[in-house]
């Protein structure tokens, strides 16, 4: 009888707990978080680089999405991770071609509003290509607030710029949620807009900002979502790349319920799989779930979150992150085509305009593995801007060099890649060739800080072991195509057998082995001037000569104009060294890159097929890369 009732109580007490997880399940809502990253004021299905329709991009595209998943659910909350007022061509046409006048605001801003984005964070390039009258613009013209914990008044370091957080209140059922929502951006925008920003600002450290402030957002609400326009790096807290990419580490902190990435302009978790405390299953960090949605309009990141209201308060009890793609498929909402109409036209008129022929093509396909005509030529343009510039006084007796990296070779996908082919030359074509909107710089530097430069560079390739094997690839896919800069006016070599640091061999000027007693202009961009992309000299000199706003794109046109007629032929200037390989080295680029490789007779590349991911695979033969 007594174990009757013992089997009876347990029973009793299942049915109980049953019955009571059943209660926080059924009373579990989902908020969904809708968020955009990088849309670079690209408002519809246009590139206007390539001055064709892009069924892949746009946030006329983005909003049916968005429009979808309101109407699949009401608790939605749609955020925006920075970067959006900068990038396309719409961007520098209202800066700068068809400024907007006092009292009106950007065109996306127009399209943010229409689409009621509850808040947005400030991103680099809000910051480091304009002026703060432009981004002050954009937040008068808002609806939403724009947010930025780490930014400060310069006059007061205690004070922010803008609000650093702001709390969202969401009737659920009857109740209340209290969103508290905060954003960061990485402090070297400090030096990578400092024409703009010295005096007026002061960039802290996210991390530094990130545990003052966000324990004090958690207390006043239910849940905490961060707007982080920095990337994802596991390199040490303290390091260049871990301040400019803090991701990783704020997913560490107890009190964030959901962080929204961006700045490197990948997709989470794909690009990230192999970190540590990352579940690539369960797209978190560290137990976090995060979405890194891409760029330019590309996809629309989704965090839905399983919230359960338990004795007046609410509980995060699951979540799923989901990309919502662009492509063909996808309508391009008539409303935001509407909004974007006029200056979308202007804009395309304006890329039109012609300014001169070149007599060869330019293109990337082979940038990151010898030199290139899209190097060539603007570091051509640049060192003629400067050889006048620099004609007379306290500089003019030492010699010029200048550095150019291939911006567009690859980094997103096999389209991406400079194509400016021979015949007549655009303002788009120069777009094409250089994609950002960056300012002129000129260091001072010896040659020991050269090689420094180059070293850095060099990280460009993987280290290959000349008695393996196996088939090695070439090109490091972690580092970015628009970090690999050439210098140009000396002669180098790069030794892709030896370590990190020991790569550049044979670096000469005029027959002269470089040295820290040689002196020398280089002519750079803000960006690298900067410390953009943690290169040595960089960081520790300032440059001589900052001339505001003299864009480097500018020169480039300026200088086809004038020359008429260019034919950027590379002068191989620097070359891979020759060695003799176990077995073969590969490299992935354009997938009809042999074309114009047999068009201009190049020796030593042959293709052998095209992967899954459409990028064609070619096979380098190092040893005899002479000639």
């Amino acid at each position: 009888m007594l174990k009757g009732r013992k089997v009876f109580f347990s029973l009793f007490l299942t049915f109980i707990l049953i019955f009571a997880l059943s209660s926080v399940l059924m009373a579990a809502e989902t908020l969904s978080i809708l968020s955009t990253s990088d849309v670079h004021q690209y408002l519809v299905p246009y590139d206007y680089m390539e001055d064709q329709v892009d069924e892949t991009i746009g946030f006329s595209k983005i909003y049916t999405l968005i429009e979808e998943e309101r109407n699949n659910n009401p608790n939605t909350l749609l955020l925006d991770n920075g970067d959006l007022i900068q990038g396309s061509l719409i961007g520098l046409y209202e800066y700068q071609i068809e400024p907007i006048t006092e009292g009106e605001t950007q065109t996306i801003i127009k399209a943010y509003n229409h689409a009621g984005y509850d808040a947005a964070t400030i991103g680099n390039h809000e910051l480091q290509d304009y002026s703060l009258d432009y981004l002050e613009k954009a937040m008068a013209g808002a609806d939403f607030p724009f947010l930025s914990a780490n930014i400060m008044l310069a006059e007061n370091e205690d004070e922010f710029y803008t609000d650093p957080y702001t709390i969202i209140t969401k009737n659920i059922n009857g109740k209340d949620l209290r969103i508290g929502v905060v954003g960061f951006v990485p402090p070297q925008s400090m030096r990578w807009g400092k024409d703009h920003l010295e005096g007026n600002v002061v960039i802290k450290d996210i991390m530094e900002q990130a545990e003052e402030v966000i324990p004090e957002l958690a207390q006043q609400t239910d849940i905490v979502v961060v707007l982080s326009h920095s990337g994802i790096s596991d390199a040490p807290v303290d390091s260049y790349d871990a301040r400019e990419n803090a991701s990783y580490y704020i997913a560490q902190m107890d009190e964030v319920d959901a962080l929204i990435t961006g700045h490197h302009h990948g997709t989470f978790p794909d690009d990230y799989a192999d970190l540590e405390g990352v579940n690539a299953e369960e797209a978190t960090i560290f137990g976090v779930p995060t979405v890194m949605p891409g760029s330019w309009g590309s996809a629309l990141g989704i965090i839905d979150l399983e919230i359960a209201e338990n004795k007046g308060s609410w509980e995060v009890v699951g979540h799923q992150v989901r990309h919502r793609v662009v492509d063909e498929d996808v309508e391009s909402h008539p409303e935001i085509e509407e909004i974007a109409q006029d200056v979308h036209e202007n804009v395309i008129e304006y890329v039109r305009t012609p300014i001169g022929d070149t007599e060869r093509d330019i293109t990337s396909y082979l940038a990151r593995v010898m030199d290139s005509s899209v190097t060539q030529i603007i570091n051509d343009a640049q060192l003629w801007w400067a050889e006048d510039e620099f004609a007379e006084g306290e500089y003019s007796d030492l010699p010029i060099l200048s550095a150019a990296a291939p911006f567009r070779a690859g980094r997103e996908d096999a389209d991406y890649f400079t194509e400016v082919m021979a015949g007549g030359v655009t303002i788009g074509d120069v777009t094409d060739i250089y994609i950002y909107d960056n300012q002129i710089r000129v260091m001072h530097l010896n040659g020991e800080q050269i090689i420094e430069w180059l070293e850095r560079s060099a990280e460009n390739f993987n280290r290959i072991d000349p008695d393996s094997e196996s088939t090695q690839e070439l090109l490091n896919p972690e580092f970015s195509a628009y970090n690999f800069d050439v210098i140009d006016g000396i002669e180098y070599e790069i030794d892709v057998t030896n370590e990190v640091g020991e790569r550049i061999v044979n670096a000469e000027y005029q027959g002269e082995a470089l040295n820290e007693d040689m002196e020398f202009l280089v002519v750079t961009n803000d960006y690298r001037a900067g410390g953009g992309g943690d290169f040595p000299p960089a960081v520790e000199e300032d440059p001589v000569y900052a001339p505001s706003g003299v864009v480097n794109r500018e020169i480039i046109m300026d200088y086809i104009e004038v020359q008429g007629t260019i034919n950027p032929a590379p002068d191989y200037n620097w070359s891979i060294s020759s060695f003799d390989p176990a077995g073969e080295v590969t490299f992935r680029s354009h997938p009809e890159a042999m074309d114009y490789i047999e068009e201009y007779e190049i020796p030593n590349i042959s293709f052998i097929e095209t992967d899954e991911n459409g990028m064609g695979v070619y096979r380098l033969d190092v040893s005899n890369l002479d000639n």
